[in-house]
């Protein structure tokens, strides 16, 4: 039994790019990269890794190519420390091993939020999965069950292991040791598979399947009928081929950004209907981009959009200033617009309501509509008003709702 230190203390990982062609799926010019979403698969495990607390990692390699020095340069940027080894008396004799260890099989998917409650557990285990067609290429352990790739060791014991059979890859080696001593095997419900929590990826369809459920999920959990019907299907069409294009993350918050840009220009030159239009298309462009962008860091992807909401109320602040005169209340209006489109961003994805208070694109339509029938003014108060009807309908249902469950 582990004590309580080493169970608080994140344990390090060992992952493997032994018997991987052109270590580790990295695009090369001879063959089909296997990635997922424009990421390699040892790139997702070092991900989920680091998100599950993991701070040090091993990677078992027969040559460190120069793709594996930049991933290693890369994750130190976000706090994840790699170390190559090539035997397992390296990693035996690492200073940075620590109590805990965590192996994860070469060439396989592990969704974060599993792997999570697998280390979260705290306890040694070699995780499982029933035989069936989904595993049927998952490393078998007995008559009835398969490793789903996933392993927790405690390091103490790595000691008494000598040397290994030749051909034997670090973690293969583990694995068996881990049940020669006993290690529990830890279950996992079939589902975990079949809903790809955990996947083996062998050919390129594989990795695309795991890319589409990715998008699918983010699709499904945007705001708005517009963004999520209108920009969620065009973003999932473009996908592919965005994640197929190496230099595609760099330029890809540009489109959006002179959008913006024309947005304000145009504006500032007394033509609202035109800004209204390139602020949509700029509105458009961001949140598909957004929705492609599925492995981009977090922190990175909130900056992202905390600059681009700021400058698009600005944008539409701007257009009423130059709409507004003397007498007319459009400036106070389109205030008050903006502070109900923030208060209901709280409202749940699922919530009918949603498809119209959540979807800045349907507003600016709107008001690009109010500009050119010359009733701008008129048109964004009855955008505040309809606003406010449906807030107080999204009240009352969520009201019933809670009525209903008690």
């Amino acid at each position: 039994m582990l004590s309580v230190e080493n169970v608080q203390e994140p344990p390090t990982a060992l992952l493997s790019v032994v018997s991987t062609a052109d270590a580790p799926h990295f695009p090369g010019p001879a063959s089909s990269p296997l990635t997922i979403a424009g990421q390699s698969v040892l790139e997702w495990q070092l991900r989920a890794l680091q998100k599950a607390g993991v701070t040090t990692c091993f990677i078992e390699v027969d040559n460190v190519s120069g793709a594996l020095l930049k991933l290693s340069d890369a994750g130190e940027r976000y706090g994840l420390k790699i170390h190559f080894v090539r035997t397992l008396e390296d990693l035996q004799n690492s200073p940075n091993l620590n109590p805990r260890l965590v192996i994860l099989a070469e060439g396989q998917y592990f969704a974060e939020d599993l792997v999570h409650r697998l280390i979260g557990a705290g306890t040694p285990c070699v995780a499982t999965c029933e035989i069936g067609n989904e595993s049927a290429t998952f490393e078998r352990i007995d008559l009835t069950r398969c490793w789903a790739g996933f392993t927790l060791l405690d390091t103490e014991k790595l000691g008494s292991i000598q040397d290994i059979p030749e051909g034997w890859n670090i973690a293969s080696t583990l694995l068996r040791f881990a049940i020669q001593i006993g290690t529990p095997f830890h279950p996992l419900p079939q589902t975990i598979i079949q809903n790809a929590e955990i996947a083996k990826i062998s050919v390129p369809a594989d990795a695309a399947a795991i890319g589409q459920k990715k998008m699918q999920a983010r699709v499904d959990g945007v705001k708005g009928w517009i963004e999520r019907n209108i920009f969620g299907a065009i973003a999932e069409r473009l996908a592919p081929v965005a994640w197929s294009q190496e230099g595609y993350a760099k330029y890809a918050q540009l489109p959006p950004a002179l959008a913006l840009i024309l947005s304000l220009a145009l504006t500032a030159i007394n033509q609202p209907i035109f800004a209204l239009l390139f602020l949509f298309l700029g509105m458009m462009l961001n949140q598909i981009q957004t929705l492609i962008d599925v492995s981009s860091p977090a922190r990175r992807s909130r900056a992202h959009v905390a600059i681009f909401w700021v400058i698009s109320a600005i944008s539409v602040l701007y257009v009423a200033i130059n709409q507004s005169d003397v007498a007319s209340n459009t400036v106070e209006f389109t205030v008050v617009m903006l502070a109900l489109v923030a208060l209901a961003s709280k409202i749940p994805a699922t919530r009918w309501t949603s498809n119209l208070l959540c979807s800045p694109a349907l507003l600016v339509l709107a008001l690009c509509a109010s500009a050119y029938f010359s009733g701008y003014e008129f048109g964004l108060k009855i955008i505040v008003f309809a606003q406010l009807a449906l807030l107080l309908t999204e009240q009352y249902l969520a009201g019933r709702g809670v009525g209903a469950q008690k």
